[in-house]
């Protein structure tokens, strides 16, 4: 890939750059092909009006009954408490971890993971994880907390440098949305407390999320805020225009 876009590198890259999510060197290469290229800004046209032609023809005479129908079944199942159903197992890719010679990270986070399903102990009072889980941990008092300019706070709890995977205690504010990132390793997480959506989805306490490596998201914390126990591999790079004075101020 050359010091200019061609049509090709451009459609390629048009689904990030609508979504924000361009590092600052293809945003620049695409804006630029863009101006100049009449027939990559009717495709980019396209692509903004597809999900709008798309519901047009999905939509059915019934959809305000079936979305009235769907509202009362969902609180119906907040009054049971069933508004969510709890995932019992670990996803594929965990139990494939689990199944060879797991790392201690992992294997704390499934055994905290079985202890939020089965309700087996309760959160320890100064910290949203089951007592079991802080028995194996070094004392809260040396985890070293660090806070970022949108107020997620993070600990590395453990790490094991000869398999590049560490265990992380996160913490995000209600309502807030994390900056785009992608993740060059896979990422375990496992929701302590509040709760996320990500990608359509809502998580809640106990459910446990896989991220393989290259994935791509950009998740909104519930209004209580979101506690979680991260397994992470690898690095995480911030994407998006913004993401640059980021990754300045870190690497100052």
């Amino acid at each position: 890939m050359g010091m200019f876009y061609t049509c090709e590198d451009t459609s390629a890259a048009l689904s990030h750059y609508l979504d924000g999510i361009l590092p600052l060197g293809p945003f620049l290469k695409t804006r630029a092909h863009l101006f100049s290229c009449p027939g990559c800004r009717a495709l980019l046209a396209t692509l903004r009006a597809m999900p709008a032609l798309v519901a047009a023809a999905l939509e059915e005479p019934d959809a305000p009954a079936r979305a009235q129908r769907a509202l009362e079944g969902a609180l119906a199942r907040l009054a049971r408490g069933e508004a969510h159903p709890r995932s019992e197992a670990p996803p594929l890719a965990a139990r494939q971890a689990l199944e060879g010679d797991p790392d201690l990270p992992m294997r704390l986070l499934a055994a905290t993971h079985e202890a939020l399903n089965r309700k087996a102990a309760p959160l320890a009072p100064s910290c949203p994880l089951p007592q079991d889980t802080l028995d194996r941990l070094p004392p809260p008092g040396q985890w070293p907390w660090r806070e970022d300019e949108s107020g997620v706070r993070k600990a590395e709890l453990l790490a094991d440098s000869r398999r590049g995977v560490r265990l992380l205690l996160v913490y995000a504010p209600p309502s807030s949305t994390l900056q785009p990132h992608r993740h060059l390793g896979s990422e375990s997480m496992l929701i302590l407390d509040g709760g996320l959506e990500d990608r359509g989805r809502e998580y809640g306490p106990g459910d446990w999320v896989h991220y393989p490596a290259g994935s791509c998201h950009a998740p909104r914390m519930a209004p209580s805020g979101c506690w979680c126990l991260i397994r992470e591999e690898g690095a995480v790079r911030f994407l998006g225009p913004a993401a640059w004075l980021r990754h300045l101020r870190h690497a100052s």
